[in-house]
Parts: structure tokens; sequence; C-alpha cells
């Protein structure tokens, strides 16, 4: 937004006369005196004629009601965004008889609060939800004039140009997009005349910056996501022209030659970021998108990116040669074999306190009672989750995931018990069932348990103590049969203290307990997960893995990892996808882990401290867990290391597994 020249933006209310004077010579195409009439004003008196404005119109014309709820649920982003601006302008401007207006890119009222008498007056004019106020409509007014010179303006009284507009006041200032500079919409704030004040400027022009200030708060947020979401695919169409686009169409970022595409394809793209692209706004509904595509755009070239979240944007491939495909790296035979016939081959490492967690989890498996799992966030609470549902009674039966802090109340409760047709606003045409009745002969995994609203705890409660499921807005029980296993990363014993918990609840879930072992507390996994994660990554980048460097590997070794494994893979997958050729090198490290002292305590790479040596069984047991590790997984590896069999491997690692000390006890 341009800085203000508040002399040449304000009115003056003693030019009030001089202004319908001059109005009057404008309509009857006499010359205008110009002093006293400000050139803002003058240039729209003169657009409204070239548009051929009636200046007796009554009132602006309105959208219908579902057009209205269209452009609303098109502008959502900048609804959501500007609700705490209009909010404080409401707090300030509550006695003062004004209306506070939010406005889409056309004119259009999409949002109006006020005081009721002031809205009853404005109602006349149309000054109301659904009501456009574009110059080319409804004349010189402070949203149409804004709208016109993308600026921001104060029109007073006689300066409108419809006759029936002359009894009002308003400020309206323009709200831009912060990336791409166009215009979003506009705040308005209206009254009566007497309402005037020069100060209303300065508000409604702190409401815009304050609501483009939160737009690219959260449209930086967005792009983040969005680009970590997409980077694969500009490793894997690196020879490509490639376009990330976000939801709003607007281009992210490039790479590839565009003079080639533009050659090839005659594509015509902006090259600037925060450029719009044409047809790929997904608030537009998809028949607009479609209209609006220029023809040189190929549905097949667009790529959606999204997220649990849903869609974040769209990424634009346009080829410009043929790719060598190479072929996929596979898994080692005898790691597959063993993750197939292990339902906890996922859980990657081989330190004490992790095959003791998965000795004890095994066990728990196949007893079918609910069971609660405990750690800090990013421990892994959902793989042994679902490692404890392939390892049970009912591994064919469906796993159902929900996170219970990831909901309102209501939007919780419709989640887990579901809900019947016409239960609440929106609800979805039949009905639908809830997770409970979609996890029937399976496991139900309720993640965040921590987070439940007490309020909803003992509806959950009942279902867990019956096994009957009644919907919202229904009366009829539904039998279900559910495995429950619930995490958490809170402390439910406080919890309960400090009264946010139920303690019966507690009890309902807790019946078995798993405690995880935070990352820091199994340095010797780290390595091994590294590895295993480069292989992972190789496959699904469809690349090689990456050779680190020393100094990289060290300062992943030293950091410890409060985000546990969920941190190491996010940082390792980013490291990975933005190295160039084929090492990763100290310069992609996040700067928190590069800066971890040296000195900080050094983390070995094998498997555990040794113990006592004076026993052959601690040693021959030692040995066969340091083979592992550093075979990352590999039991054929590890077997020629030991000068053993595999099945001689996989017998003594069993009998490991069943030892007294590796029960897991206190978990």
């Amino acid at each position: 937004m341009p800085p203000l020249q508040y002399g040449a933006l304000i009115p003056r209310i003693r030019d009030e006369l001089v202004v319908a004077s001059a109005w009057e010579r404008f309509l009857q195409d006499q010359p205008v005196e110009v002093k006293g009439v400000r050139s803002v004003v003058l240039a729209s008196w003169q657009r409204c004629r070239s548009e051929a404005v009636d200046p007796a119109k009554h009132s602006a014309p309105g959208a219908g009601a579902e057009h209205v709820r269209q452009l609303q649920r098109q502008s959502r982003d900048l609804c959501d965004a500007a609700r705490p601006a209009l909010e404080g302008l409401g707090e300030i401007l509550r006695e003062c008889g004004t209306l506070i207006m939010l406005c889409d890119p056309g004119g259009t009222i999409l949002q109006l609060s006020g005081e009721t008498r002031a809205r009853g007056v404005g109602e006349r004019i149309n000054l109301a939800t659904g009501g456009c106020w574009n110059e080319d409509v409804i004349g010189t007014n402070a949203i149409g004039t804004a709208i016109a010179t993308a600026a921001a303006v104060q029109i007073h009284a006689n300066e409108h140009f419809c006759v029936d507009v002359k009894s009002w006041t308003c400020a309206a200032a323009p709200i831009l997009d912060p990336f791409g500079g166009t215009l979003l919409g506009v705040v308005d704030v209206s009254g009566v005349k007497e309402t005037f004040h020069g100060h209303t400027l300065g508000l409604v022009v702190a409401a815009a910056r304050q609501i483009e200030g939160e737009l690219a708060r959260r449209g930086v947020a967005m792009h983040e996501r969005l680009l970590t979401r997409s980077i694969d695919h500009f490793i894997r169409y690196a020879s490509d022209y490639v376009v990330l686009i976000d939801s709003r169409g607007r281009v992210v970022r490039t790479n590839g030659n565009a003079q080639a595409a533009r050659e090839s394809y005659d594509v015509r793209l902006p090259l600037e970021v925060g450029g719009q692209v044409p047809g790929l706004d997904l608030a537009l509904p998809e028949i607009d998108r479609s209209c609006q595509r220029p023809q040189w755009l190929r549905p097949e070239w667009l790529h959606p990116v999204k997220d649990h979240d849903g869609m974040l944007g769209t990424m634009l491939v346009i080829p410009l040669e043929a790719r060598q495909h190479r072929s996929a790296i596979s898994l080692p035979t005898a790691m597959a074999s063993m993750a197939a016939n292990d339902a906890f081959g996922e859980i990657i490492g081989a330190s004490e306190v992790l095959v003791a967690t998965k000795a004890r989890a095994r066990r728990i498996a196949p007893l079918d009672l609910p069971v609660l799992l405990l750690g800090e966030t990013g421990a892994g609470k959902e793989l042994f989750a679902r490692a404890l549902h392939r390892a049970g009674n009912r591994p064919d039966g469906p796993f159902v995931a929900v996170n219970c802090g990831a909901f309102t109340r209501e939007l919780l409760a419709s989640e887990l018990f579901g809900y019947t047709d016409g239960a609440f606003t929106g609800a979805r045409r039949g009905g639908l069932p809830g997770k409970f009745e979609q996890a029937d002969g399976g496991t139900l995994f309720l993640d965040e348990v921590g987070e439940m609203p007490l309020d909803m705890q003992p509806h959950l409660l009942r279902v867990l103590q019956d096994g009957v499921v009644v919907r919202l807005g229904d009366t009829r029980e539904r039998r279900v049969a559910v495995r429950v296993i619930a995490a958490t990363n809170r402390d439910l014993q406080k919890e309960i203290a400090a009264g946010r918990f139920r303690e019966d609840l507690y009890h309902r879930l807790c019946v078995v307990s798993l405690l995880l072992p935070p990352l820091r507390d199994r340095p010797g996994d780290i390595e091994t997960i590294i590895a295993h994660l480069n292989g992972k990554l190789a496959r699904k980048y469809d690349c090689a893995p990456k050779q680190l460097e020393p100094a990289v590997l060290q300062a992943l070794l030293r950091y410890r990892w409060p985000g546990n494994i969920r941190e190491l893979h996010n940082v390792f997958e980013v490291m990975f996808a933005l190295s160039e050729g084929h090492v990763i090198d100290s310069s992609l490290l996040p700067p928190g882990i590069a800066q971890t002292p040296k000195d900080s305590v050094s983390i070995s790479t094998s498997t555990s401290t040794p113990g006592p040596r004076g026993r052959l069984e601690e040693m021959e047991r030692q040995a066969i867990l340091e083979a592992i590790a550093n075979s990352h997984g590999n039991m054929s590896m590890a077997a020629r290391t030991l000068g053993i069999s595999r099945s001689t491997l996989y017998v003594k690692l069993a009998a490991i597994q069943c030892e007294p000390g590796s029960s897991g006890a206190g978990m």
C-alpha cells in the first residue's frame, strides 16, 4: 500500500457546499471550479460519467444469497485473516453508530457488523451484505473508489455521485496480496454524515495492514508446507520445466528452462514469484477453473499437492525431454523377509531398551485388552499401535486412527460416534458412521487422548464399558467390537490430580501400558535409523542412497533430538532432497544441529554400553546385538559377521528377546 498523504485524502467539512455546487455544474457539463473539490473525487466523477452511472440511482445492486455464499467461500482465507482486525475495529467504534464492512475485489459486501439502527438505515441503500459498491454501478463511494485507485480514500457527503448516498460518510482501504500485490478486498467504515471523523481513514488503513500482515504470516506457513510436500517433484522432474503454484494460483517457485517450455509449447507463464496463473485458483469451482485455463495448459501436466489438511496447491510439470528412468532400488531380500514376518519389523533399532520394549509389545499384542502407549512426541506411538494391531488377534480387521487433539469438542464427538441425517447444520445427508463403527472388528487408535475435552470423556467411557455407540441425533444403539489403543505424551496422573482427566477413564484405557523410549535414550540406534531412511528415501526419489560427510554424521549423532524419530526423519529427508549429487554435506545441516557443541556427550555407534564381560552368555548377547546394529538390520550380513547361519541367529535373537531382563519392567 503506498504512503498516505492525508491532506489530499481526508475531506474538509467546510467545503461541503462548494462540493455540492461543483457536482451540480458537473452534471450539467459546465466547468467545475477545482478549488474545494479534491482531485480524487473529481477523477471519480469523471469515471462515473464515462460508465454512464445514473446519479439518481437509489441504492446499490445486490447479489442473491447463494451467490454471496459462493463469494464468501472464494474469499474464505481473506475472511478468516480479517476477523481479528474487524473485531478490533468494532471495539473501537462500538459507540460511534457506524458500520464495518469487508468487501471482495468486486466491491460486494461479504461481511457487515455495526450498530442496529445504522444497519437499518444502511439497508435502504443496500449498504448490506451482498450489496455491490463498485463505482461503475453506484458511483463515487469509498469502497468503489478505493478499488478503482488501489489506495485508501475517504468520501464524505456531497462527494458521493448518487443523490441518495450523499447523506453518508465512508472511509475504505484496499487489502493487497502480500505476495503478488493484487487486490484481495476492501475494509470500509461507513455511517451517516454526522459520524464523520478524519481519524476513521487511519483506522481502516491500520486494519487493512493488519489483515495483510496476517495474510502474509499464513501465506509463509502455507508456502513452507507446500515446498516441503513438493521437494520430490523438483528432483524427480529435474530435466523438465516445473512451476510450483499455491492454492490461490500464484507462482511460488520455478525450476528449469522457461525459454525451452515457451518454444516447445507456446507456454505463457508469469516469470516472477507471486504472478497469477489463470485457472489454478483452487478457491474457484472446477468449472470456472477449466474455463479460465489457457489452451496451451494440458491437464496431464497438473499434479495436485496436498497433505493431511487438504489441498496446498498445484505442481505444473512441463516435459522438455525424455527422462531416463532409473531402476528402483529394492530392499535387501533378508530385510524384506524379516519385515514381512515381523509385525514390529518397521520399528528400526537394536538397542537394549528398544529390543526390550518390542519384546513386551509382542507379549501384549495377542491380549485383547486396551493398551496405553506413553512417550514423547515423535517417539513412534502410531508405529507401535499399528504393529500391535498386525500382531494381534484381528490383523485383518480395520485400523482406524483419530487425533483427539485435532478437533473441537463437537467435531470430535461426530468423528468418534458418528451422526444421523440432520443432526446439525452441514451434516451429510444420510448421516455418517463414526470411528468406532468404522473400526468394528479391528483396532481404534486414539492419539493424544490426554487432549480430549473433559465433558466428552464420560461418553468415551460408556462406549469402552458397554461396547455400544449411539450416533449424534439418534437413539439407536449400535454394538461394536473394537480394541482400543490410546496414546499420550502427557502425564495423565498429573492431569487427573488437576481435574482435567477422569480417573475411571484412565483405568479403562490403561489396562496395560507400554512406555516408548525417547531417541536420546537409545543413541546407538540413530545411525541405524539414518541408514534405513537413506534407503527408504532413495526409493522414494528414485535415486541411489546418499553418502554423508563424516562431519554431518557426527553432528546428527551429537544432537539430542527433542522431536525424536519424527524430527530425525524430517531433518534427514530435507537434507536428502536438497543435496546435489550423491553427498550430503555440512551446508545442509539445520543451524540448531550444526551448532551442537562438539564437546557434548559423545554418542557411541554401538548398540549399548557393554555390560560385565565375565559371563560367556553376556558376551554372546552383546556380540549379536552389535552385529545386527552394525549391519543396519541385515540379518544375513549379521549372521556372516558372527560366523553362524541366519536361522541360528534368529533362534538366538528370539532367546535374547525373551530373557527376564528384556521384559520392559516399569513400562
